[in-house]
């Protein structure tokens, strides 16, 4: 049915790309929606167990600055902020592409890739966000949650336009990320096995939930600049409760666009050296 209605929208030639693509996404959320509805024990397994993970990161910075004032500059309910911003990239990710570019390898392997690069779409788009985990929606308030009370805590209070910059931050955040894992994803056109791309996600997360400055020498040099996941969260906090230079920004921008541009590349020359699993 899911498939019938997005042929029938993009026959339509007169509609504005943007629009089109955006209602194609909503029938995607829609249908994972169904989906989850029928699995409810799953669903909320699921966001239980994103919950329970943040609230153990939240006891366990409790306990670091019980005895420390501060982590490189950062203090306790910095150090809160910024875990919240973690979660809320984080569940942004589960909720889109995550899950879509994790079973990349698989479309590849058995063939059903040929479903999606045959379509009147864009294909890039169907690979990354054909299906989405509802379960992190809800996720995303516990990140909100520990903002809000590092906000309170603090006595801070954002204005609208640090505020607003913070969001734009965040999106282009999760940019790098995606980016960063759809390009090494795209490595399973070559390689049967990919697990390591995987891991070597866990690997970066792990070290992005701590602010890129208690880091030093070569690891801070590759969470900037190389494999950029510790830059995303570090300038997504700091832009709310720091500040950011406007060099220090560009970079961030800059890297972040980089990187995006380089996935339509990587996905194009990808694409010439599939042969189907059919074939």
């Amino acid at each position: 049915m899911l498939e019938l209605e997005y042929d029938k929208l993009f026959q339509k030639g007169d509609w504005i790309v943007m629009i089109r693509y955006l209602k194609l996404y909503w029938m995607f959320i829609k249908q994972s929606f169904m989906q989850a509805s029928a699995f409810r024990l799953n669903f909320w397994m699921l966001v239980i167990t994103n919950i329970a993970f943040f609230g153990i990161q939240f006891i366990f910075m409790d306990v670091i600055f019980s005895s420390v004032s501060s982590l490189s500059g950062w203090t306790k309910y910095d150090m809160f902020f910024y875990l919240g911003t973690y979660n809320i990239i984080d569940s942004l990710w589960m909720f889109g592409p995550f899950f879509n570019l994790f079973t990349m390898s698989e479309l590849i392997n058995n063939g059903t890739m040929d479903l999606y690069i045959t379509k009147p779409i864009n294909s890039q788009f169907m690979v990354s966000l054909r299906k989405v985990e509802v379960s992190s929606i809800l996720s995303i308030f516990a990140g909100i949650g520990m903002i809000v009370y590092s906000l309170i805590m603090s006595g801070r209070v954002l204005s609208i336009s640090r505020a607003a910059l913070y969001a734009f931050t965040i999106l282009n955040g999760l940019l790098i990320m995606y980016s960063i894992y759809f390009i090494l994803s795209c490595l399973s056109f070559w390689f049967i096995k990919t697990e390591f791309v995987e891991q070597i996600h866990t690997i970066l997360c792990y070290f992005s939930m701590r602010p890129a400055e208690i880091y030093k020498g070569f690891i801070r040099f590759v969470l900037y600049y190389i494999l950029p996941y510790g830059l995303m969260i570090t300038i997504s906090a700091k832009s709310a409760i720091k500040g950011v230079t406007l060099k220090e920004y560009g970079v961030f921008l800059l890297i972040s666009w980089g990187l995006f541009s380089l996935t339509g590349l990587m996905w194009k020359y990808s694409l010439r050296k599939y042969s189907s699993a059919s074939s």
